[in-house]
């Protein structure tokens, strides 16, 4: 990874915060049918699952619907949850029904269809050297941007780079989460990172010195 691809992962990450997980007891007393332990299990995973969501759909009303829909789904098959985190096991379950109404909706018309996945990706070179991303994340311009470019990402692309520089999960997680092989998931990172930190060079970041 590059020395700007590198400090570019840190204005990924100051998005939004990280979620802690939740607690094993909970967990456990859900697994043995306590609702109101589910339901605290939810409510800690909800508020971040919902932005995760959210930045996969680009819609608010669709992206409660797949929260709720997931959380539902979970409930329901707690019982066959084979251990581990819960959080990423929802995760996955919300991710995958996102990736799913992004393609039916790229499959009705309502949204152009992605680039395939082995597209070569391009490095926009900075005309001159300038702030730091890190400075810039702090501007609501470059945020924007940030959006902006990872709504044009495929979802494929967007989601498992949430998974990564948002949510913090490891390759191995987000190789479970979106059922791909990790190089996989690494090469979706990549790509998604550079078409963020190409959008900062459109809106004018000149590179970092140093």
């Amino acid at each position: 990874m590059r020395g700007d691809e590198r400090r570019h992962v840190r204005v990924i990450g100051a998005i939004v915060q990280q979620e802690g997980a939740p607690g094993a007891d909970l967990l456990r007393r859900a697994r043995g049918g306590d609702g109101r332990a589910f339901e605290e299990l939810a409510r800690e995973a909800e508020a971040g699952l919902y932005r995760h969501v959210l930045r996969i759909v680009g819609n608010a009303q669709e992206a409660e619907d797949v929260v709720q829909d997931a959380l539902l789904s979970s409930w329901k098959s707690l019982a066959s949850f084979q251990g581990g985190s819960f959080r990423a096991w929802v995760f996955r379950i919300a991710t995958n029904r996102s990736i799913d109404r992004i393609r039916a909706r790229r499959r009705r018309g309502e949204l152009p269809l992605e680039p395939p996945e082995g597209a070569e990706a391009e490095w926009a070179e900075p005309a001159a050297e300038g702030a730091d991303p890190v400075e810039i994340a702090s501007r609501s311009e470059a945020l924007a941007a940030v959006e902006e470019a990872l709504e044009a990402v495929p979802a494929e692309q967007r989601a498992a780079l949430l998974l990564r520089d948002v949510e913090g999960f490891s390759y191995e997680e987000i190789a479970h989460i979106t059922a791909a092989e990790v190089g996989t998931v690494k090469s979706r990172i990549h790509r998604a990172r550079l078409a963020v930190r190409n959008a900062l060079v459109r809106r004018g970041w000149m590179g970092s010195a140093g």
